[in-house]
């Protein structure tokens, strides 16, 4: 049994059978089926498809390499764009002023916020893995843009940075995305990790992201590194082929890393990724980025990206007890990995 870097009451349960690992092999088989893309003409995010589309809050495009705003009074342009920012149509949270409150038993306030789309290119059949890394450079620019304009506005104390590709993700958006969420508190499980962040640095001056990262570096679970980020599979993974992508400096707001770190975390995102694929095939994720509350003084923490592999159900010990079970282990997963993501990575600089 293992526990979590971060968040100690997370229990991981990896079974040592000589045998867990390659018949694991079955259940990625049988969880792949071929990536689902419904009709581009009825998707609201695709060019042209004005009439089904959410409000446009943002549109971009990339002139002479730069990645420039686009404004209503550009006409025909609007329509040669390169990323876009809608408000959702259905929220899951709303500015829209509510004040329906109640105790407990039945506990109930106003679920306030914004949710934002973000649709990184026009072409509908793209996966979020085959973006290019400008692509991705200039997605993760925009994410930035966004947090730094959500985190000024009144009654936004979190703003929750994910994306998920498939129907075990739940995205029921088939053109790709990300999606941004704000909300009036911080979410729990990045309340623990803050917790931890903040009682480790009062009471021993220690970051424990930073002590794990110095552990993890050239280690079993490392899938690769570059100047400013390691990519690895974490000791407690608790889905199976879970791998994260840590800035390797310490650093608390992901809003404020520089044009180059930037442009280093989208050649480590592009190369994970496909890797990913390339061991994975075209199964569902989710990805999430764990961002510190930037109102909070007392709740930073390192940020990360964590990406979620989604190939196997849960139990009723996951659903029921917390208890996570994970049947490749983690230096396995990390082996398997590392060699894809590092071929991508080769490719994508031109070594092959």
């Amino acid at each position: 049994m293992r526990k979590d870097y971060y968040v100690q009451d997370k229990f991981v349960l990896i079974p040592y059978n000589a045998n867990t690992n390659e018949n694991f092999q079955n259940i990625i088989n049988q969880s792949i089926f071929p990536y689902e893309l419904k009709d581009e003409n009825k998707c609201p995010y695709c060019p042209g498809n004005k009439q089904f589309s959410d409000q446009l809050v943002l549109s971009f495009v990339v002139k002479d390499g730069m990645l420039q705003r686009l404004y209503d009074s550009q006409g025909d342009e609007n329509e040669d764009w390169s990323i876009r920012v809608f408000e959702c149509k259905n929220p899951i949270v709303t500015t829209t002023p509510n004040h329906e409150y109640s105790d407990k038993p039945f506990y109930r306030e106003p679920a306030y916020g914004y949710d934002l789309i973000i649709i990184p290119t026009p072409k509908h059949n793209e996966s979020l893995t085959d973006l290019s890394i400008d692509q991705w450079t200039n997605l993760l620019l925009v994410l930035q843009d966004r947090v730094r304009w959500l985190y000024s506005q009144k009654g936004v104390t979190y703003v929750a940075i994910h994306a998920s590709r498939g129907n075990k993700g739940g995205s029921t958006i088939n053109h790709p995305n990300f999606r941004i969420t704000t909300f009036s508190s911080i979410p729990p499980i990045i309340e623990k990790e803050a917790k931890t962040f903040h009682q480790s640095m009062n009471e021993n001056g220690i970051c424990p992201a930073c002590n794990m990262i110095e552990s993890e570096i050239n280690g079993p679970r490392q899938l690769f590194t570059t100047d400013s980020f390691i990519t690895l599979v974490p000791w407690a993974p608790t889905y199976n082929y879970e791998f994260w992508i840590c800035p390797k400096r310490h650093t608390t707001f992901f809003s404020k890393t520089s044009q180059k770190d930037i442009t280093d975390l989208a050649l480590v995102i592009c190369s994970s990724m496909r890797g990913m694929d390339a061991v994975l095939g075209k199964t569902d994720f989710s990805i999430a980025f764990h961002i510190s509350p930037e109102k909070k003084n007392s709740r930073q923490l390192h940020w990360h990206i964590e990406i979620y592999p989604l190939l196997a159900s849960w139990s009723g010990l996951e659903r029921g007890f917390g208890i996570y079970v994970n049947l490749p282990n983690p230096e396995y997963s990390a082996g398997v990995l590392g060699a894809a993501a590092r071929k991508e990575l080769a490719r994508l600089i031109g070594i092959i």
